[in-house]
């Protein structure tokens, strides 16, 4: 099963762990170095002496503030549309992989060890909501009420797979529709919803069409719609009136790693160069003609068009609706990882080599459309 690409962090982390059981196989090995050890949940990220240039996973516009979130727990501010960036404190050290505001004031950050972060300041000050421990007992708890069922015996199933052996795996996306109700999505299918701004989290894998328990990468919605993108080139549609994510089989069997889209014509995106289209709110899709084969990680849309970024660093900008897109490479080139937009119309974009700034490129096409 294949994770997010950013998931390679992931990777780290367990080499690190295996790094660490060889070490204390040495007799040169301290006990007191083991007692040293901090959990990452529990220990504030380290301030950096320059946050703007470290590993940025995603970025997002906070009313007058952007803020971006990256490996170690750490994230970034700014206030004057990303010409300076601040770090602020954050709770934990796990990697962050996304982030989202609802407003100015309202938002969340999620990520590996089954982190959510939720802030109500803009940004400014962070506090952990939940974590893979915490979850662990939580999600146990509601689906020993629950009455059986194979819906249910398969959700425990899912369960045990992503936190029997511990909180490492991660939340990978994370989507509130206002300030009470809110999504996260993660590895091997999970699925937790909250109703009062994260104070409660509830687990969801029952109530999506997901069996085999495949990634779920990336969540977001679409005017009233709300979309899932997953891997074997699943994309998972709300049911409002059941509240079940019903699976669309695109025909594609890689992963999606994202979704934009604007009324009913969406873009889903993710390796090799992958972009399918629907123009029917998501009902049927077929494969954009593109070339390339560099991985889709990244998307914005605004002022009627929108804008793809790959691991390459490059841009994939097109309009809406029906626009043919042409890619545009930025120089120097990012290993993208996630975007926004300023309010006069630049492009942030968050890489692993930090946060930049660029003037969107305009194609005709684009800009008749944002006309």
């Amino acid at each position: 099963m294949l994770l997010h690409p950013f998931s390679i962090l992931l990777f780290r982390r367990t080499l690190g762990a295996f790094i660490l059981s060889a070490a204390l196989a040495s007799p040169a090995y301290s006990a007191d170095a083991v007692l040293r050890f901090n959990d990452p949940l529990d220990t504030p990220a380290r301030i950096r002496s320059d946050p703007q240039s470290r590993p940025l996973m995603a970025v997002a516009r906070a009313g007058a503030r952007l803020i971006a979130v990256g490996a170690r727990g750490l994230i970034v501010t700014s206030s004057d549309e990303g010409r300076r960036w601040t770090q602020v404190v954050s709770p934990v050290q796990s990697d962050l992989l996304a982030v989202r505001f609802v407003d100015g004031t309202h938002g969340w950050a999620v990520g590996h060890d089954g982190v959510i972060l939720a802030s109500t300041d803009g940004g400014l000050q962070w506090v952990k909501q939940l974590d893979g421990r915490k979850a662990k007992d939580i999600f146990e708890r509601y689906y020993a009420s629950q009455p059986g069922g194979s819906g249910i015996e398969t959700a425990k199933i899912t369960l045990n797979a992503n936190l029997g052996s511990g909180p490492a795996l991660p939340w990978l996306d994370v989507w509130f529709e206002n300030t009470r109700k809110g999504y996260v999505v993660g590895s091997f299918g999970m699925l937790a919803v909250t109703r009062d701004g994260g104070q409660s989290w509830q687990p969801q894998f029952e109530h999506i069409d997901n069996p085999d328990a495949l990634n779920l990468n990336a969540i977001r919605g679409v005017g009233d719609d709300l979309f899932i993108a997953g891997e074997r080139g699943r994309v998972f549609r709300l049911d409002r009136d059941s509240e079940r994510f019903i699976a669309t089989d695109t025909g594609y069997r890689g992963s999606f790693f994202g979704l934009v889209g604007q009324g009913s014509e969406l873009r889903a995106f993710g390796l090799r160069g992958t972009v399918y289209r629907s123009d029917d709110g998501g009902a049927h899709w077929a494969a954009e003609p593109l070339s390339g084969d560099q991985t889709y990680t990244a998307a914005v849309t605004d002022a009627g068009r929108y804008v793809l970024g790959n691991l390459a660093g490059q841009l994939l900008i097109g309009a809406w609706p029906n626009a043919a897109p042409r890619m545009t490479p930025l120089d120097p080139p990012l290993r993208l990882t996630g975007m926004t937009t300023t309010r006069d119309g630049l492009l942030v974009l968050t890489s692993l080599d930090g946060v930049r700034v660029v003037r969107l490129p305009e194609s005709s096409s684009a800009a008749k459309r944002a006309d």
